[in-house]
């Protein structure tokens, strides 16, 4: 049995975090599990082990802080993982995002550090220019940890030829989702009468953190366009608002532009069904409204493996997705070649492939050649229900590929050093 230390900065809100919550669960039993988080929330996916929340001073949210304050937050946080790591005799520490990655090499000691990247690391940092400096401390440290887990195939050759990664370090591990539980959450009731009334509407779904990798404003674009001629269909948005940049703002600046009605459950509007499109924020049980939509959609510009996508399909909900870098593909074409993108809408076995946004900023205007492309497969997705029928039929049997024996097995050597 060895000390294992996984380390995040919080245990809730997306795929990394739901990576997390059930490594922990699968090696409780058989290793002693340490989940060290520092978020000031007390929210969290369900988890096994012991959870240690360190405490920081100032914000959380970077925004709100300025360089000293940041700068005093990362030093006082080296100092409590170095501490957690000696009290706890951690032999392998296992970190997941680039801060959390960059304090674990830093604090690495006698614990094997493994360290994880779970998005497609330059488009991230040329996203939010304020990351910029990150790259710089990821070319420096991340070759001196023992181990680089990346969730797909280009994102690892986006660490090679981006950050000049060595090969040997990198190991792609793909995500597995479970199954059984997730089927069983599904069956969940909704209990609030506006949700239950809103989720018995035609509802294009779309689930994650609203940030500008996941692209969320081509939605409210395409929604200009299917208001008018489909009033009942809904576009619903489950995830948290990241503050840095103000996207959420800026979304609603563009539902105005737009005249699109906006229900933000944050904003103390009264619940109704007058609304066009429906920001709900975080649920910690997002598959009951998988099971209860009609699509999801993902127009994430970049990714690095959509966990998202997968949990749909396991929910039986078809699905349309951006053919951005990096796991769609790998996940609705294997087979296909994995250095192509989709200039139209693409039906694949498990669901349709549609042209990605040209970058994470919603400043610059949405090509109406991709939003045709975008309206023709949602159209054809929502209204062929033998098309419909075919793709929840074959997207459920594709989860099954995603084999979670294989996968912790994987993780499993990472564990005990078999690089």
């Amino acid at each position: 049995m060895q000390n294992v230390l996984f380390f995040i900065f919080r245990l809730y809100g997306g795929g990394a975090e739901r990576v997390v919550s059930n490594l922990s669960m699968a090696f409780s039993e058989q290793d002693n599990v340490k989940v060290a988080v520092y978020d000031s929330q007390e929210k969290t996916y369900p988890y096994k082990g012991d959870l240690i929340r360190i405490k920081l001073p100032f914000s959380n949210d970077p925004i709100h802080n300025s360089w000293w304050q940041r700068v005093t937050r990362l030093i006082i946080l080296i100092y409590k993982v170095r501490k957690i790591k000696r009290q706890h005799k951690i032999d392998v520490a296992i970190s997941f995002a680039e801060q959390a990655n960059i304090v674990n090499i830093l604090t690495s000691g006698r614990a094997r550090t493994v360290i994880s990247v779970r998005t497609l690391l330059s488009k991230e940092l040329a996203s939010t220019k304020k990351m910029t400096i990150l790259a710089h401390f990821i070319r420096l440290l991340y070759n001196r940890a023992q181990q680089i887990i990346v969730p797909s195939q280009l994102a690892a050759q986006d660490l090679r030829d981006h950050f000049g990664i060595e090969s040997r370090k990198l190991k792609v591990i793909y995500n597995y989702i479970e199954q059984e539980k997730i089927s069983s959450m599904t069956t969940e009731t909704i209990d609030d009468p506006f949700l239950r009334l809103l989720f018995s509407q035609p509802v294009l779904l779309n689930v994650g953190r609203i940030t500008p990798a996941k692209g969320q404003w081509l939605l409210f674009e395409l929604m200009k366009k299917i208001t008018p001629l489909h009033p009942d269909w809904k576009l619903v948005i489950i995830g948290e608002s990241e503050t840095e940049g103000n996207l959420k703002t800026r979304l609603l600046e563009l539902a105005g532009h737009l005249d699109l009605r906006v229900y933000d459950n944050a904003g103390g509007q009264n619940a109704s069904m007058d609304y066009d499109v429906y920001l709900l924020g975080f649920k910690a049980n997002p598959f009951k409204y998988m099971r209860q939509s009609r699509l999801l959609v993902f127009p994430s510009v970049f990714e690095g493996f959509p966990n998202t996508v997968l949990e749909a399909m396991q929910s039986g909900l078809p699905v349309v997705v951006a053919d951005c870098q990096a796991g769609p593909r790998e996940i609705l074409a294997p087979g296909s070649d994995l250095a192509t993108r989709a200039v139209r809408a693409e039906l694949t076995a498990f669901g349709m492939l549609c042209p990605a946004l040209p970058a994470a900023d919603i400043s610059i205007p949405v090509p109406p050649w991709i939003t045709e492309e975008w309206i023709y497969a949602i159209d054809r997705v929502m209204n062929e229900n033998s098309l419909r029928d075919q793709l929840i039929r074959q997207g459920y049997a594709r989860v099954g590929d995603f084999d979670k024996d294989t996968i912790l097995a994987d993780w499993k050597k990472s564990i005990d050093g078999i690089y």
